[in-house]
């Protein structure tokens, strides 16, 4: 018998600023994560990532690169896995139209959520800053 595979995939859109900076928001929770979300099934994972840059920050034009981090994440919380998968991307602007559930988006220093308590900051810099 297989171990359960089930993942829940989400597609991550890693944007940086002239300064090094990754773009990061807060949504329905008090913590930083990767503007993205989850894949719907059938869902051309560079659609998904223009779609979760339109919901959360009024995106509408993004050049979507090439995957830049995959990683997976066992989450005990909920006892399921996670698996992130995460595009270089590139906005022309910053003028952001926050959509629900999104209350901030800033671009910060990767570094500094190196020693969060948050699983999801944690995830961030596991992703990004640890490579």
């Amino acid at each position: 018998m297989y171990p359960n595979t089930f993942y829940r995939v989400s597609v991550k859109a890693l944007i940086q600023d002239e300064e090094g900076r990754v773009l990061v928001v807060k949504e329905d929770q008090d913590a930083w994560s990767l503007p993205g979300g989850g894949l719907e099934h059938g869902e051309d994972p560079v659609d998904g990532v223009l779609r979760e840059l339109s919901e959360e920050l009024g995106i509408r034009h993004a050049n979507v690169k090439s995957i830049a981090r995959t990683k997976t994440f066992y989450l005990e919380s909920i006892q399921t896995w996670l698996m992130w998968v995460v595009y270089a991307t590139e906005i022309d602007n910053d003028d952001f139209t926050y959509g629900d559930g999104v209350t901030a988006a800033a671009f910060v220093d990767i570094t500094t959520l190196a020693s969060s308590n948050n699983i999801f900051e944690r995830m961030v810099y596991d992703v990004i800053g640890n490579n």
